[in-house]
């Protein structure tokens, strides 16, 4: 039987060096810039992440900065010290919430007593490969190239396999927070109010590991409450039991020096000294390694005048992203006079079936914008910020800057890059850093597509 025009096969291409060329040309074009080959880009990303942070650690030098001090606390509590006082090492006391000793306890077993360096670089390599490879999931909507950003920091490469600073624990547990609030959000019609509400109750639980182990997770906190509002339907006491979760989970992870079940004075003198040490919010920063005040004096980046207009910058921009954007009628399917409104019905579930934030196109999306915001507002207007804090946003910066503007996402990201890599920092480059998180933040707040598109 003779083919018809029906099942005709299809003829190939000539085989001509134009049309190689072509298929070439085509192929990279749609691995920068086709969102569907994300599912190709991602592996390859994450393969090539794992081998150059082998390499990186075979090629250069480590460099002792705080590890042998958290090793130091660790000895320490082992040996049975309660007294958060007196968990110290060679550069200082120990300054953070017990989740960071839980962690470090377990890199000490690991690790030889923390004497076997090259199995702890491993270990930070595979947290670094992991933040990646589930940062990238967290990236919705965006192109190819903008993954790869991601994973081209000079400095933030350093700070895991080089440095082994504990702020990549916290940085992994606020991206799984993402990352579950995400994809509640996706499945939220399917899932119902039980299952929703048990999701958020897991994100809770992530977010006070994540704080446990550094505060500076604190900073998603306004976006978080946002978040978990509307996904329990606007219902405020189950809003206010999954934020409860968060300082119970507290208690647990730091029961050792807590004593919640004792009550005497050594008690209380122990539990007081853990709260001040690991949760102290008017600690001073050295102006020596400070990265994003260079262009101030010393004494002025002591004061406590330009501490408290850090502050209101800080709560100001918020109230501008929360009432412009968050609880923006285009996202939340009402006016925020009847979104205030219902705030006050404490047992009903409110929520405007057109809020787009449960829409599964747009909710993933503005899921990752809320909390990215958030935090970056917050580390805008932060007391100080060290080399080692640029992890704590440097996995969301690529998603926004694209948010912001496509067209100079690239030469924003290496106008950022530089600002972290001059050492030490100078005022310029801490201006540098100021104008490019600044205009990131205003490119974001202007993309009203971004926001309110379906």
């Amino acid at each position: 039987m003779p083919p018809t025009e029906g099942n005709r096969p299809q003829e190939l291409p000539e085989f001509t060096l134009k049309n190689v060329l072509t298929d070439i040309y085509n192929a990279i074009y749609g691995l920068l810039f086709d969102p569907d080959y994300k599912r190709l880009v991602g592996p390859i990303i994450a393969i090539v992440t794992s081998i150059g942070t082998k390499v990186i650690i075979a090629k250069v030098p480590y460099t002792e900065i705080d590890f042998n001090t958290y090793m130091q606390q660790i000895e320490v509590v082992n040996d049975g010290e309660l007294d958060y006082s007196l968990i110290k090492g060679d550069t200082g006391p120990a300054v953070y919430p017990a989740g960071f000793i839980q962690v470090y306890q377990f890199i000490y077993w690991l690790t030889n007593n923390g004497t076997d360096i090259l199995t702890a670089q491993t270990i930070f390599s595979y947290l670094f490969t992991l933040s990646v490879i589930m940062a990238m999931f967290t990236y919705t909507g965006v192109r190819p190239w903008v993954l790869i950003l991601s994973v081209c920091s000079k400095r933030l490469v350093s700070i895991y396999v080089l440095r082994l600073f504990n702020d990549g624990f916290t940085t992994l547990a606020m991206i799984g927070v993402t990352l579950v609030l995400q994809q509640t959000a996706y499945w939220y019609a399917t899932l119902g109010p039980n299952l929703t509400f048990a999701a958020t109750c897991i994100a809770a639980d992530l977010f006070s590991m994540a704080i446990s182990v550094k505060m500076n997770a604190l900073l998603y906190l306004p976006g978080f409450i946002v978040v978990i509002y509307f996904l329990n339907g606007e219902n405020l006491l189950k809003s206010l039991t999954t934020l409860l979760i968060i300082p119970l989970v507290q208690v647990s992870i730091g029961w050792k020096f807590l004593l919640p079940l004792f009550n005497d004075e050594m008690a209380k003198y122990l539990r007081w000294t853990y709260i001040n040490q690991a949760f102290k919010f008017d600690r001073k920063f050295l102006y020596e390694w400070t990265v994003n005040w260079k262009f101030v004096s010393e004494e002025t980046f002591l004061s406590d005048e330009f501490s408290n207009g850090l502050l209101i910058g800080h709560a100001s921009l918020l109230l501008v992203f929360c009432f412009t954007r968050y609880l923006s009628p285009k996202v939340t399917g009402k006016s925020v006079a009847v979104l205030i409104g219902d705030f006050f019905k404490v047992f009903a579930s409110t929520v405007s079936k057109d809020n787009l934030l449960l829409n599964p196109d747009s909710g993933p999306r503005l899921v990752m914008l809320i909390l990215s915001t958030s935090n970056v507002i917050g580390v805008l207007f932060a007391r100080s910020l060290h080399y080692q804090f640029l992890s704590w946003y440097c996995w969301q910066l690529p998603f926004l800057m694209s948010t912001a503007n496509p067209y100079l996402t690239i030469p924003f990201w290496f106008a950022h890059e530089y600002c972290w890599n001059v050492f030490p920092a100078t005022a310029e480059s801490s201006i540098l850093l100021n104008v490019v998180l600044s205009l990131t933040l205003m490119g974001v707040w202007a993309n009203t597509s971004a926001w309110f598109k379906h």
